[in-house]
């Protein structure tokens, strides 16, 4: 059996490429890394660069380059597919189509479907019951978040992109803050600013969407990542805050640390997998400050490895075994 993951550099294994090689390997699969930004096509069968190692030998390691001869594979070759993190912006339309594709032939981890509309901010509303998601107000123009603000500029809010990960120009916006009107601004892309410089031109017009959500309380009690793997709960940590810093994710000063899960956050995190294993998804982070679920990870979805630091347990062979297990109960109901 052949898994292909799609990664972004072969030159230097990200964490979770590493666990989830190493898992499948273990039950002898061979394991291929491909190129994401290398996706092309010979009559309009898709294949990529990448490097194959076989079903046994030394595991990867995270850091290093996989070691190997570069080769072209065919993606509908390989038994199983998984998109391991999304395309750069300048080809994302062009390989999310070959990808679609494609999976109509080869089976994939995770759907491009869900890794196109769900993988989000947008998507919260749908995905969530209302008790689980945080109030919010979602636009491309600046007046209307700012007016908006200005109809209860006593609470704290937060501003944010709506399709940006690690932390990003996540902004905490106090009441009556001063700089409040200038974030929104510069956040929304400052298109009137723009407009007038431009004199009106429609190419100076590149107004940007951003999301104005209810600061809670919960957050600052830290967030916990769970990762559900085909609807089970099965690495969790939590995160504790830069102290100077009101971000608690890992690419800003975020470190992790170990939790347990209730069994209300166990339920949530499973109920929510089950739903996006409608939409194809089988393998999620989820960024939960109970009862509030702040983000879906599934583009950039780790948390293994920061689970097995904090907790010294290695769960990536129970991933394995999930996704194998759905993988052939697929397979089986379309013979």
């Amino acid at each position: 059996m052949r898994l292909l993951l799609l990664i972004s550099r072969l030159d230097c294994l990200d964490e979770l490429d590493a666990l989830i090689c190493n898992a499948f390997r273990r039950r002898g699969w061979e394991v291929i890394f491909g190129e994401i930004n290398a996706i092309a096509a010979d009559d309009y069968r898709c294949f990529t660069r990448g490097l194959l190692l076989p079903g046994s030998g030394e595991p990867c390691h995270p850091g290093p380059a996989a070691l190997g001869n570069r080769e072209t594979y065919f993606l509908d070759e390989c038994q199983l597919v998984w998109v391991m993190s999304p395309p750069q912006d300048y080809a994302a339309r062009d390989i999310w189509q070959m990808l679609w594709l494609a999976s109509k032939r080869t089976a994939f981890v995770n759907s491009i479907e869900g890794m196109m509309f769900l993988d989000t901010k947008h998507a919260l509303g749908y995905v969530l019951p209302k008790e689980n998601r945080v109030f919010a107000y979602t636009s491309n123009d600046f007046s209307f978040l700012w007016e908006r603000y200005r109809q209860a500029s006593d609470q704290w809010w937060v501003a944010k992109p709506a399709n940006a990960g690690c932390g990003q120009n996540v902004f905490l916006l106090p009441p009556n803050g001063p700089n409040v009107r200038t974030t929104l601004q510069c956040l929304t892309g400052n298109a009137v600013v723009q407009s007038l410089l431009y004199n009106g031109e429609v190419g100076a017009f590149k107004p940007e969407y951003t999301i104005l959500q209810k600061f809670i309380l919960e957050v600052a009690n830290g967030e916990k990542r769970v990762v559900v793997v085909c609807g089970e709960a099965v690495a969790w940590y939590g995160r504790e805050g830069n102290p100077d810093d009101h971000r608690s994710n890992i690419a800003q000063g975020g470190t992790p640390k170990s939790v347990e899960l209730h069994s209300g956050e166990v339920k949530l995190a499973e109920s929510i997998g089950l739903k996006l294993m409608e939409h194809g998804i089988n393998f999620v982070g989820i960024d939960m400050a109970y009862p509030y679920i702040v983000e879906l990870n599934i583009g950039y979805p780790n948390g293994l490895y920061n689970e097995m630091l904090t907790s010294g347990v290695d769960r990536s062979d129970r991933v394995a075994e999930l996704i194998i297990a759905s993988f052939e109960n697929h397979c089986s109901l379309l013979r």
